[in-house]
């Protein structure tokens, strides 16, 4: 990016601003100072050629209709003074329809992957006597989240993506993988992502994990981050609830099948809905592969 500045924060900060201002029965204090800011923020990260969710267009709205007081701060404060907090609160409720809808259809969406999901892994586990299920989450740290975009990670995963589908090296032999695309407040944009191999084939799922990491360090440059779901400490927390659902799943063990299909279902949770992505590089950017 060409500015040095958190656009995930940002995004989810605009977003987090617009629903506040809905449910209020009277303007909040220095709610003026506030949306100066965010505005200002947001000048810093907005693109054009993006596409945005309806609650940060309503802030793109007026930021295109202010923009020639973006450089002055006070007078684009004095300029937005001069509209009524009613208006600016009603025409987010009117955008905001319009985003709880397009939340409704990414629910759906998700439910939908869920399910062709649990459907290739049922079939897997049926085919094969043991599989290997490696979990691994994909980051970036704090420190270089202010460098890190909607583009920059969407230009990481084509580059991991191409190395899925060319099985290449930590990827050879996989029988079926999965990827969904979040952002969250403190995590920034991540990936979830899974890996399946035959259990004949592949033993180790830390090595496995460590290795994805260890690549996707590469990939980024060294900006990039990783959680190996197979450390002993996290793995023992589900362990003790007889919730564990990755690593070796052998057929014949159908609470080690059932708790795997469970962990399935959380790569694409539908109800994981704060942890939608606000901007896209493309109308039609995919969340899930």
């Amino acid at each position: 990016m060409s500015n040095v500045v958190n656009e995930s924060k940002i995004l989810i900060d605009i977003e987090a601003f617009v629903e506040d201002i809905l449910i209020r029965k009277r303007k909040p204090r220095n709610f003026y100072n506030r949306l100066t800011a965010l505005l200002v923020q947001l000048s810093l990260v907005y693109k054009r050629d993006f596409y945005y969710v309806p609650a940060i267009d309503a802030m793109i709205e007026l930021l295109l209709d202010l923009g020639a007081y973006l450089d002055d701060p006070q007078c684009l404060y004095e300029r937005l003074t001069e509209i009524s907090f009613e208006d600016i609160q009603h025409n987010f409720k009117w955008h905001y329809r319009r985003h709880k809808r397009q939340l409704r259809a990414h629910r759906y969406a998700e439910s939908e992957n869920t399910k062709t999901l649990v459907d290739r892994m049922q079939g897997i586990s049926k085919k094969y006597s043991r599989i290997l299920v490696v979990r691994v989450d994909l980051a970036y740290p704090l420190k270089y989240q202010d460098q890190i975009g909607i583009q920059e990670f969407s230009d990481d995963m084509k580059v991991l993506c191409t190395r899925l589908r060319d099985q290449d090296t930590v990827f050879k032999g996989l029988i079926e993988y999965a990827w969904a695309l979040e952002q969250g407040k403190d995590k920034g944009y991540h990936c979830h992502l899974l890996l399946v191999y035959k259990g004949s084939e592949r033993r180790n799922a830390y090595w496995v994990a460590k290795s994805v990491g260890e690549l996707w360090n590469k990939i980024t440059d060294g900006q990039g981050c990783h959680f190996n779901c197979h450390e002993a400490t996290y793995l023992k927390q589900f362990s003790n609830r007889n919730r564990l659902g990755i690593g070796m799943i052998y057929r014949k063990d159908l609470e080690q099948v059932n708790n795997m299909l469970n962990t399935v279902k959380y790569l694409v949770r539908p109800e994981k809905e704060a942890q939608h992505l606000r901007v896209k590089c493309i109308k039609r950017m995919r969340t899930f592969g």
